[in-house]
């Protein structure tokens, strides 16, 4: 039956190329002279073609080197079509066909026993998505237009607010593909490709047409149960019932961050974990107390049932002169993994106190306490900013230079929190006042672009004339009444009542823009930093075909934050692309 959807995909998809020819046999042949000429000038068809090839150049871990394996190989095709029925309704509808050829091999490769206590294989999570065929289209949307101020659309599609390059901030609404490309790597696959669309209704009315004033409205049911791994996989987990840790191609570094030795002498790496945050109930909690009351996360990831997930949200946009202005709000689930917290859903033992209680402590010189947390995303309110201006000249100097920016603000954003220093040589323990380990905090986030065209002649000889795109961004988080212990729900680095990213973007194009450079570069002043360089050749003459060279290297002072967590996820990647 489903080769049978497929076949018939195919053949809707064929009729479509035929009835949109030039060619003499065109639809007249088959539908007579008016569907021709529906089809001529009402439907437009296109898309891509693309394969794209990863290489993983990583040092790899301590536990098996991942230079050298192909991360990536994966094949493409997205035909779109677009009707125009009528004057106030209108049809888009897309499909995404991915095959992976080397992603469940390669998954099956790096499953590894590592130095656990008990041991377990590191496995890697099932190619759930990535690896069929399915006639399901991934956008398909109907646009009605009763009025010439009223547009309402209803279908699976995408809606994108805000004005960042690269990292999100006020793009909140789609969840974002966290399984489909590595983080922060625009050159690779913009975040345009990377969002999941969502089944909802949108309508947009414009109340001023002379200054563009629109009032927008949006209401989406809910998460897509196919939806729930494409979020989560860089999560990773760790389920001790079954003595496995199950992670994502772009899961942070889940090989090591999890390794232990027990005894007060090779105690290893456990200091920088989340869990450390958590009270395990050991025996004889009072000195001498053995490392035996460190704790061993099992994880499990919670989204809210698609009943209970709604996302509702309202912005109003407009213009002042050269301002482009907007405001809105969202009240919803914010399904980004950086703003999951755990909370402890209860604590056992491996081994426990003899006696019928099922909850005993744990023995002191025994195994670790077990503690099961649930990683969660709690419903958000978000009210939210955003505008773009060109700058002219500022006191006959010219600037011509585009600022944008966007501004976020979080009330009762949940954190983590530990204490810090921790007890008996631990980086964080529990802290006495918060025992849940969450705490809630407003939180205001914005962004500062700043994008123009400039002239750099010496690294143009030959055309002097062709200028450089250039880009700059600046992230901040701000905590409001800001706690000493704050820190991310995945390890126990602490988060300072400011946070920054920068980031960094040029490009320009080389012997009549067949060749075209571009290089996009975060760092946060921490000392963690991300690159990703590309260059690209477009034949003369055939603005089709595009082939790139990407690259997607990342660093810091450590394995435990920011862009430090994909240390061991450094990628050549070949991409070719063709259009139709």
């Amino acid at each position: 039956m489903a080769k049978r959807r497929l076949n018939l995909f195919w053949l809707s998809v064929c009729l479509a190329l035929v009835f949109t020819s030039t060619t003499p046999l065109s639809a007249a042949s088959l539908l007579g002279d008016d569907w021709e000429t529906f089809f001529r000038e009402k439907v437009s068809f296109r898309g891509f073609v693309e394969n794209t090839t990863g290489l993983s150049v990583s040092h790899g871990d301590r536990h098996f080197n991942t230079s050298n394996r192909l991360d990536m190989q994966r094949f493409t095709i997205q035909p779109e079509i677009n009707v125009d029925a009528t004057s106030w309704a209108k049809f888009f509808i897309s499909w995404r066909f991915v095959k992976e050829i080397r992603y469940s091999a390669e998954a099956k490769s790096r499953e590894k026993s590592v130095t656990y206590n008990p041991p377990a294989p590191v496995k890697p999570l099932p190619n759930t998505y990535y690896d069929e065929y399915r006639p399901k289209p991934w956008e398909a949307v109907l646009d009605l237009l009763p009025t010439d101020t009223l547009k309402v659309r209803v279908g699976r599609q995408f809606i994108s607010w805000g004005e960042t390059d690269g990292i999100r901030l006020l793009d909140l609404i789609n969840p974002q593909d966290l399984t489909f490309s590595p983080p922060v790597a625009p050159n690779l696959f913009s975040l345009d490709e990377t969002r999941i669309p969502s089944v909802g209704l949108r309508t947009l009315y414009t109340i001023r047409p002379v200054s563009n004033t629109i009032l927008e409205f949006f209401a989406l049911p809910g998460f897509f149960d196919e939806a729930k791994q494409r979020v989560d996989e860089i999560v990773g987990s760790n389920d001790t019932n079954d003595r496995q840790v199950r992670y994502g191609r772009w899961s942070a570094h889940p090989e090591t961050r999890l390794v232990y030795r027990l005894g007060p002498s090779t105690f290893n790496g456990f200091g920088n974990m989340y869990a450390n945050s958590i009270r395990a109930a050991c025996s004889n909690p009072v000195p001498p107390v053995s490392i035996s009351c460190l704790v061993t996360p099992n994880t499990s990831r919670e989204l809210p049932d698609a009943g209970d997930s709604w996302k509702i949200g309202t912005r109003i946009t407009s213009n002042l002169g050269k301002l482009n202005f907007g405001l809105g709000y969202i009240w919803g689930f914010n399904p980004q993994a950086s703003d999951m917290v755990f909370k402890v859903k209860g604590v056992h033992c491996f081994v426990q106190v003899p006696g019928p209680v099922p909850d005993a402590p744990c023995l002191r010189g025994g195994p670790p306490s077990v503690v099961d947390l649930r990683l969660v995303n709690d419903r958000t309110n978000v009210f939210a900013g955003q505008f773009n201006y060109p700058v002219g000249d500022i006191l006959d100097i010219p600037v011509n230079t585009t600022v944008r920016g966007e501004v976020v603000f979080l009330p009762d954003k949940p954190y983590n929190i530990a204490k810090f220093p921790g007890a008996f040589g631990l980086r964080a323990t529990v802290d006495p006042r918060h025992p849940t380990a969450v705490v809630e905090k407003d939180t205001l986030r914005y962004a500062l672009g700043f994008d123009r065209t400039t002239l750099i002649p010496f690294l143009h000889p030959d055309d002097p004339w062709r200028a450089f795109s250039l880009s700059f961004q600046l992230f901040q988080s701000i905590i409001f009444d800001h706690e000493d212990g704050i820190h991310p729900f995945s390890t126990a680095e602490k988060i300072k009542r400011v946070s920054t990213t920068l980031t960094f973007r040029i490009g320009t194009g080389y012997a009549g823009d067949t060749i075209l450079p571009d290089v996009f570069v975060a760092v946060d002043p921490e000392g963690y930093w991300a690159v990703n360089p590309a260059i690209s050749y477009v034949p003369p003459g055939n603005e089709k075909f595009k082939f790139s060279l990407v690259g997607a290297f990342y660093g810091g002072r450590n394995k435990f934050k920011s862009f430090g967590f994909f240390d061991e996820k450094d990628s050549v990647f070949l991409k070719m692309r063709y259009q139709f």
